[in-house]
């Protein structure tokens, strides 16, 4: 069977795509993507996965003349994707979510081929909402703040596998905190994390994703009883949370799937711009879950320290490893294109 996939842009969307498209290969698939030539997607996509490309960006938040250019582009692009799904016999289109996913979405069904939709998010996207009418069935990375349909399914994000998570319980060492604003860094916490832990004048290990360029005087920030390594960006994310005791991050969808997949809690700062409040809704997810606590920029910074002292003192963090979830990210890929396989026979 030849899969036709999209993602595009951010990792956000593009990783779980990913990790979808190699379990459709290693099931004897083919897959095609449809990305864009600037997006993340031309740097990280396996060598065996052909990349096509359209010319499509982003609608919302733009003026009027630049709304009009994404307008053309999506004409254009729909176009495109019409004649890639016919020239290489798709039998299913996959999206992913992101600007990107409409017009491939909608050339699947002027194409008449199965269409399906995974949404990472606690809250549907634009461009999926407005393909849902189209699709056959639309996957859930997290439950979502509305009513689940029964074309819809819960069955995770997919992530890379990893190693098995151990306990925290019984450790002697330094407390360990692994600090992350994303790929794209986030200067509230390179400014605010610092001070925040400095005040619990705690002796503790910290390694500190900066964002490419912004690791510059974080280092000087904190205290000396803090052993902190300082980089624009670490390969391998899921390392880093396994050596932790707990996470500082945003509330990206697959950063949170990854650290309560592999037994760790997180303090959450939600992106206070993010689209649809996504990340907030996302860290609601979790804090039910009761793997993480939830910090949002406008509270006053003395609250940041409150938390992280609660969390240390109480050891909240070894009960967050201890919890129970409910999904199984790591068999996300996998649930995905059984179900897909099953809902045409």
């Amino acid at each position: 069977m030849k899969f036709l996939i999209s993602a595009a842009g951010t990792g956000g969307h593009v990783f779980p795509a990913i990790e979808f498209s190699k379990e459709c290969i290693a099931k004897n698939n083919e897959v095609i993507w449809v990305g864009t030539k600037a997006g993340i997607e031309n740097r990280v996509l396996p060598k065996k996965i052909r990349l096509l490309t359209i010319p499509m960006s982003g609608f919302r938040g733009k003026n009027l003349i630049l709304k009009i250019a994404s307008l053309l582009g999506l004409i254009s692009s729909t176009f495109k994707s019409i004649y890639y799904i016919f020239s290489n016999n798709i039998d299913y289109v996959v999206c992913f979510g992101g600007y990107i996913s409409l017009p491939v979405g909608l050339s699947a069904w002027i194409c008449r081929k199965p269409l399906f939709l995974h949404e990472q998010n606690a809250v549907i996207g634009t461009s999926n909402r407005l393909l849902i009418k189209f699709s056959q069935l639309i996957f859930l990375g997290f439950p979502i703040n509305e009513p689940i349909r029964e074309d819809m399914l819960l069955v995770g994000n997919p992530i890379q596998k990893s190693k098995k998570s151990s306990s925290l319980e019984g450790n002697q060492r330094p407390l360990r905190i692994y600090v992350t604003g994303g790929s794209q860094g986030s200067e509230y916490i390179n400014q605010n994390i610092p001070i925040a832990l400095n005040s619990l004048e705690l002796q503790m290990e910290v390694k500190h994703q900066s964002g490419k360029g912004k690791s510059s005087g974080i280092k000087e920030l904190y205290s000396s009883k803090i052993s902190a390594e300082i980089r624009d960006f670490y390969d391998s994310p899921q390392d880093l949370i396994l050596w932790s005791d707990f996470v500082i991050s945003r509330a990206g969808a697959i950063s949170l799937s990854e650290t309560i997949s592999l037994n760790r809690g997180s303090l959450m700062i939600p992106l206070p711009s993010a689209i649809d409040n996504h990340q907030l809704l996302n860290a609601i997810n979790i804090a039910e879950l009761e793997m993480g606590l939830i910090h949002e920029e406008s509270e006053l910074i003395e609250s940041l320290s409150e938390k992280l002292k609660n969390i240390i003192e109480t050891k909240l963090y070894i009960q967050w490893s201890e919890a129970e979830n409910n999904i199984d990210h790591f068999q996300a890929a996998r649930r995905m294109l059984s179900s897909i396989l099953k809902s045409q026979k």
